[in-house]
């Protein structure tokens, strides 16, 4: 642990905020899922205090990105949509990672899309009900190319929240706990 805690902090650490996403030197760029732009229902953005919300307390900064239980899922609701824009400052290999809370193995994925790539099944793992880090599935190759990109999310089952998404260049890289923001409006 403090051995991964000094060569993060040993990291660049110059921050270009972008109008919705962000760039980060040193092959890491972490987003708060809740900025995405173009929320389509009955994806949406959840916070403390919501109406007809279970709220999920453990969030980095109260929020998070959700497509709440019993709202539906494909083929019978094909709607529910997010965008999530970010810049990469190095080319490269890249390592999805997303801070998820899943309520069941029925309600544990969301369906993603890099660009213009193939949409692949995000989650699936077999941790419930608790916040944690799920890596992007074994056979997924992410080579991003220096500049700006977007990660499209999309509703495959509900019941399933994304607080965080990371794209790191160190393979060895595992995130625990929640992650130093470099997306507008978050930590530094």
């Amino acid at each position: 642990m403090t051995v991964r805690l000094l060569r993060k902090l040993s990291l660049p650490m110059v921050a270009l905020g972008l109008t919705a996403g962000a760039t980060w030197a040193g092959g890491r760029v972490c987003l708060e899922a809740e900025t995405a732009t173009a929320v389509v229902a009955p994806m949406r953005v959840a916070e403390a205090g919501m109406t007809n919300a279970d709220f999920v307390p453990g969030a980095s900064g109260g929020k998070y990105l959700e497509i709440p239980k019993d709202a539906g899922h494909p083929p019978a609701v094909t709607n529910g949509e997010a965008r999530l824009a970010f810049a990469i400052d190095e080319s490269g290999d890249y390592t999805l990672w997303g801070r998820g809370y899943w309520l069941s193995a029925c309600n544990s994925s969301f369906t993603m899309q890099v660009d213009d790539g193939l949409p692949f099944t995000f989650g699936k793992d077999a941790t419930f009900n608790a916040w944690h880090w799920v890596k992007q599935p074994p056979r997924l190759k992410m080579t991003l190319t220096k500049g700006p990109h977007a990660l499209m999310l999309r509703n495959r089952q509900d019941g399933v929240k994304l607080d965080q998404v990371l794209f790191v260049l160190d393979k060895r890289y595992v995130p625990v706990g929640v992650e130093d923001v470099t997306s507008p409006g978050g930590r530094p």
